[in-house]
């Protein structure tokens, strides 16, 4: 469980005066997530999740949100920002920007299944032809991002994994990024960040990392994700072209996104591999702090690399 910063049922109760959504029955911390601190609530009216934004600020808040509501609104399944009473899409509690969001009937994923890595592939496309309806504020430039987060992991490295990063590094810089279709995108689409009812999606929660990026980087999080087991080492491809063939039945990808699937792959496990290596080299203070192991990811690099030639 993260919880960075903690709330007493009497600084919940105020809090959820800003809302009309009934009197607070019941509340816990929820046991998963890294980077912000999450409670279940219970009121009157219903259930929710409340979120305590530690990973990113507040002047991002809007666009996240914003993408959230714009999806939700056009029949995305997902889960939707409650407003408060005032038409906002987040407040404040306890010096933290606060986010109360309605609770999906569903559960994460552990390994996915075949139909599901099928639905999922749906929902990302459905999601990016909603997103290139909205400007591409918040850009990130992936590449940049990259370079700048190994700064100052590379003194830290073995020289096995130096030379691996400063490979993957190169390569990345050698895609044409700028040609690529770009939007608003969830960014951190893992299966835990999917609710299913059994083989019925409920909907995509944890949209913090979501940023404007490539739609063809977005896809590879997920194909990294759902298709790769970091215990085994075993990459699915019936999975992969399950996902990717029902992504395309929605959303075909143009030419110059096919010839950068690959190279676009390593990307997206670079990047989580650099964020992992970040959390465990340089930890944040918390109650209760879950730091993900950064090799899974190294693995799936190095598979990917000597995959691709």
């Amino acid at each position: 469980m993260s919880i960075y910063t903690t709330v007493s049922r009497e600084e919940l109760e105020a809090y959820l005066l800003n809302y009309n959504v009934g009197t607070l029955e019941s509340f816990k911390g929820i046991e998963a997530g890294v980077e912000n601190t999450n409670y279940f609530v219970t009121t009157s009216s219903g259930e929710y999740v409340l979120t305590l934004v530690e990973s990113v600020g507040q002047e991002k808040l809007p666009f996240i949100l914003g993408f959230v509501d714009h999806l939700a609104c056009n029949g995305l399944a997902c889960a939707q920002p409650v407003h408060l009473n005032g038409g906002e899409l987040f407040g404040e509690l306890n010096d933290r920007p606060a986010v109360l969001m309605n609770r999906l009937n569903g559960g994460p994923l552990d390994v996915p299944t075949l139909t599901q890595c099928e639905t999922i592939g749906k929902v990302q496309a459905q999601a990016h032809l909603l997103a290139s309806q909205l400007p591409a504020d918040q850009y990130t430039h992936l590449h940049q991002w990259c370079t700048e987060t190994a700064a100052p992991i590379h003194a830290k490295l073995n020289h096995q994994q130096d030379t691996l990063l400063a490979s993957a590094l190169m390569a990345a810089g050698e895609i044409p990024w700028t040609n690529l279709p770009t939007g608003p995108v969830h960014a951190d689409l893992f299966p835990d960040n999917a609710l299913f009812n059994h083989e019925h999606i409920a909907g995509l929660i944890d949209f913090y990392h979501a940023c404007s990026a490539p739609y063809i980087y977005d896809l590879c999080v997920t194909l990294n994700a759902w298709c790769y087991d970091e215990d085994s080492g075993q990459y699915n491809d019936d999975k992969a072209n399950a996902l990717l063939n029902a992504y395309q039945s929605v959303r075909p990808l143009n030419e110059e996104e096919q010839a950068s699937l690959n190279a676009m792959q390593e990307v997206a496990a670079l990047r989580f591999w650099l964020s992992r290596l970040r959390d465990k080299l340089f930890p944040k203070d918390g109650e209760f702090i879950t730091v993900k192991d950064p090799a899974g990811k190294q693995s799936l690099l190095e598979l990917l690399r000597q995959r691709n030639g």
